[in-house]
């Protein structure tokens, strides 16, 4: 049987003009990077956290920096950067609305980024001293530079802490995770003695009631959200739809990061974005399906004070480290903070505090407010790196 020159070229895959009819729309899967890895210049950091022309120099830091954990892939930071200081600076323009009303999330990826760069700071010849800003958070005005903390520099010759390595091999998976393999003791153990800071704890669940209720928690949570227009609007303004637009903005979300199959990807990259309504339905469909039923762990991370602008940061510095842990030794992590996300948009419509509620019952301490939950375990897939702006996009010399 001959095959026609057409047919030939609708089977032929990714890096031609393969063609497919939807919604009465004509794509260009080569266009839509229906067939390809996610690759350019928007994922070149991952590749230079460590580049020579860095090393030795306070941008090596941020150049570490800018590959941590932040939420929604906001990337909410500026750099100032001299000699013998770098100011970690908020960007408050990069908020999430209804989604983070006091800038709490925002702070603890900054506390991420704080990490990375205490780590890169010894295998470049420093040792930091890190400041972060007193006060409260509030519901701070959007659209300035709000400085989050200052990292003072001086010369060191101390060894490298080996979690520097992992810097680029930490990406969130948001796969299935293999639950009949379970979570392994010996790292459970390492996240039990991780939390340094006196204002920072950690509770960890692998089974009953404490698992259970957090479960429930995190699903219930994500239902709430779906149910309420503004926090989908503001979420989904952080979705970036194709690689076209991912090059542009090198920040968000996409499709390659969102935890799906290779054919139930393939096919949504064939089609239209979905509107906020039926994107945020899957969301909470994977949570409640995948996300939830298939994690070995689920943890909640609190401090004494969820609003307190130093306590914020140094929560995501022990994310961050129990990230790297887990990614150097294969293990998958995954944030589902939802229930905190509930708790600051029923403080800020003044409605009752059911998510509080909750999340106080599983802690069961009045000591400690939860400020961050995540799911761990081992992957069923790798996770592939998202998007980041540059250093030189981020950083100001002064």
């Amino acid at each position: 049987m001959t095959t026609s020159p057409t047919r030939r070229r609708i089977l032929q895959g990714a890096g031609v003009l393969t063609l497919v009819v939807a919604g009465g729309a004509v794509w260009r899967a080569h266009d839509r990077g229906v067939f390809a890895e996610p690759s350019g210049a928007a994922y070149d950091p991952w590749e230079m956290w460590n580049a020579p022309e860095y090393e030795g120099t306070p941008l090596a830091l941020v150049a570490a920096g800018i590959l941590a954990s932040n939420p929604h892939n906001t990337q909410p930071w500026v750099f100032r950067v001299s000699d013998t200081e770098i100011e970690v600076l908020a960007d408050t323009s990069r908020h999430l609305g209804s989604f983070d009303p006091y800038l709490r999330e925002m702070h603890v990826g900054l506390g991420c980024a704080v990490e990375n760069m205490a780590l890169a700071a010894p295998a470049n010849g420093f040792t930091v001293e890190v400041e972060s800003a007193p006060g409260t958070l509030t519901a701070i005005e959007r659209g300035g530079l709000v400085r989050a903390a200052t990292l003072r520099l001086s010369p060191s010759s101390a060894a490298a802490d080996p979690l520097y390595e992992a810097i680029p091999k930490r990406h969130t998976n948001r796969y299935p995770y293999d639950l009949a393999r379970g979570f392994p003791e010996e790292m459970l153990r390492g996240f039990a003695a991780m939390p340094a800071d006196e204002n920072v704890a950690l509770s960890l669940f692998t089974e009953g009631k404490g698992y259970e209720a957090l479960g429930r928690a995190i699903i219930d949570a994500t239902d709430e959200i779906v149910a309420d227009h503004a926090m989908i609007e503001d979420s989904h303004a952080w979705f970036r739809d194709g690689p076209d637009e991912m090059a542009r903005e090198r920040s968000g979300l996409a499709l390659d990061t969102a935890g799906l199959s290779p054919a139930l990807l393939a096919a949504a990259k064939f089609l239209p974005a979905l509107p906020a309504e039926q994107s945020h339905a899957a969301w909470a469909g994977q949570t409640r399906d995948t996300h939830v039923p298939t994690a070995a762990l689920l943890g909640l991370i609190s401090v004494r004070d969820r609003y307190d602008r130093p306590q914020a940061p140094a929560a995501g510095r022990l994310w961050q480290r129990l990230h790297l842990s887990a990614s150097a030794a294969g293990i998958a992590m995954h944030p589902l903070n939802q229930p905190v996300e509930t708790i600051d948009r029923e403080r800020q419509l003044e409605m009752e505090a059911k998510s509080e509620a909750r999340l106080a019952e599983i802690v069961n301490n009045p000591d400690w407010q939860p400020t961050f939950c995540f799911r761990g375990g081992l992957p069923t897939r790798e996770a592939p790196a998202s998007a980041r702006r540059s250093v030189e996009t981020v950083a100001e010399k002064v």
